[in-house]
């Protein structure tokens, strides 16, 4: 165990006791915490260069005091019942850390911490559904777990080599280049792929380089909170554009008479209502975009299974102005294996782009991105998609019949035609935290839609995912979830 130990005061004071006190103090602050196993005298020795003479006297003074016990031939650890009300001892540390002054915060920091709320990503049923991500039984353990051991065997160590290309592995973006080519229309060329190690920082990097305080940016409504925060933050004004059953309605955008910086679009798979914008509606948004010289960020998050219609092709290859910034993962499909994300750039906006990651995330790891590039070119990533599109469609299936069977008029399902939950309504006299609470219980997943809506969000309204469960658990579910309901007492009494 490595442990930071501050011996420097009152030289008067004997050096047994200084080390006493110093960790002491380590099991107080909660640094050691009871139970864990302290250093060996040896160690302590050698790092703080004292005597193990001194060492162990300290140690006999905490074992007087109560602090520490060891028996011969055990390693010295720490009790399990430490003297005193320590608890007491780290609340005065706490209130005496609160009186402190306010930090000089930027007005990025204010503009984050007054935002709205983030919606709490701890509830029970974003982690049943494991945060969006593919149910991990569904997940491709064994050939991601087969590929990293095999570039970790590789003799080329030069492959190891410090690349200055902050827009990371040259191999992994020509294949997502040629997998976004045939799977999604997308027109481009390695040189405008840029990797990123995480989500995140893709639309935070595009913000900083484009986004002005007082600017306007159009989203969606409803559409995800977090990007609509993350806009926010940089001081722009977030303007909410309605969504109707062919996608973001463009002639909203027209009529509101604004100067956009950007128009943030999800085009494949709208979150939460489902819908997938029309042709003639990208065709619409494209025109506009022109004439008005504004950029778009597509979205394509959750485009991978579809289950009635046919693929219709992305923004970015639609757009021949360079007006599109397409924005991509693998969240549905490899997350917990890897957190990749990537963006497919304008031409015009890669220098800026290069200049700015380079200067804040320059290395994404190097063998998640040659597992990744190994993954596309050998087929297993649309062999997964084939092989797991039948498994969610008759669980999609069974949710809905599921649903029908047991509610009846009293939920409406709407019309939804490719990723991998569905859109409901409750039709009952109820509280959306009793629904919640329910569902929660019969373990299925309701995951309410007020924190899409900027304003006037629907009562009732749910999002369920099905990926996660199986049909006969999905039938189950929602059987015991009816029931409870039916019987609920709060049923008897209109909800003001």
């Amino acid at each position: 165990m490595d442990l930071m130990l501050s011996l420097e005061y009152d030289t008067s004071v004997p050096l047994f006791r200084r080390l006493s006190d110093a960790l002491r103090k380590a099991i107080i602050e909660g640094r050691v915490k009871p139970g864990e196993t302290l250093p060996s005298v040896r160690e302590l020795s050698a790092n703080l260069t004292i005597s193990r003479s001194t060492v162990l006297r300290s140690f006999q003074d905490l074992q007087g005091q109560g602090y520490i016990e060891s028996t011969r031939g055990t390693a010295t650890s720490v009790v399990r019942n430490l003297p005193g009300d320590i608890s007491i001892l780290r609340k005065r540390r706490v209130l005496k850390s609160q009186l402190l002054a306010a930090p000089p915060f930027s007005a990025f920091a204010q503009r984050m911490l007054n935002n709205e709320t983030l919606e709490t990503i701890e509830e029970p049923h974003v982690m049943q559904s494991n945060y969006g991500g593919a149910p991990l039984n569904l997940v491709p353990l064994q050939q991601w777990k087969q590929l990293l051991i095999d570039h970790c065997r590789f003799k080329d160590l030069s492959r190891l080599a410090y690349s200055t290309d902050s827009f990371g592995y040259t191999p992994l973006r020509e294949s997502l280049t040629a997998y976004l080519s045939r799977s999604r229309g997308v027109d481009c060329s390695a040189h405008q792929v840029a990797v990123f190690a995480g989500r995140e920082l893709r639309l935070d990097l595009i913000c900083r380089l484009l986004l002005d305080e007082n600017d306007h940016v159009a989203v969606e409504n409803p559409g995800f909170a977090q990007f609509r925060h993350r806009i926010s933050q940089y001081g722009a004004k977030v303007v909410p554009i309605s969504v109707d059953r062919f996608g973001l309605d463009v002639s909203k955008l027209e009529q509101s008479g604004l100067r956009f910086k950007f128009v943030l679009v999800a085009p494949s798979h709208h979150e939460p209502l489902g819908v997938t914008m029309s042709l003639e509606r990208r065709h619409q948004l494209i025109d506009w975009a022109r004439r008005t010289n504004t950029f778009l960020i597509e979205d394509d998050f959750d485009c991978e299974y579809r289950y009635c219609k046919h693929a219709l092709p992305s923004l970015q290859g639609l757009d021949r102005d360079g007006l599109v910034i397409y924005m991509r993962c693998f969240w549905r499909l490899l997350f917990p294996l890897m957190r990749l994300g990537f963006l497919v750039l304008p031409d015009r906006l890669i220098d800026a782009v290069r200049q700015a990651k380079n200067k804040v995330e320059r290395d994404p790891p190097l063998l998640e991105q040659f597992a990744l590039t190994s993954f596309i070119n050998e087929g297993h990533l649309e062999r997964h998609i084939h092989r797991t599109q039948p498994v969610y469609s008759r669980r999609r299936q069974a949710l809905i019949y599921a649903l029908t069977k047991h509610f009846g008029q009293s939920i409406s399902i709407y019309p939804s035609t490719s990723g991998l939950e569905i859109l409901v309504k409750v039709n009952l006299p109820v509280t959306e935290q009793l629904v919640l609470d329910i569902s929660e219980r019969c373990g299925i997943s309701f995951v309410s839609t007020s924190s899409y809506y900027l304003n006037c969000p629907k009562h009732l309204e749910f999002m369920v995912p099905f990926g996660h469960l199986s049909e006969e658990a999905l039938e189950n579910g929602v059987s015991a979830m009816a029931k409870e309901l039916s019987n609920a007492e709060q049923i008897l009494t209109p909800v003001l």
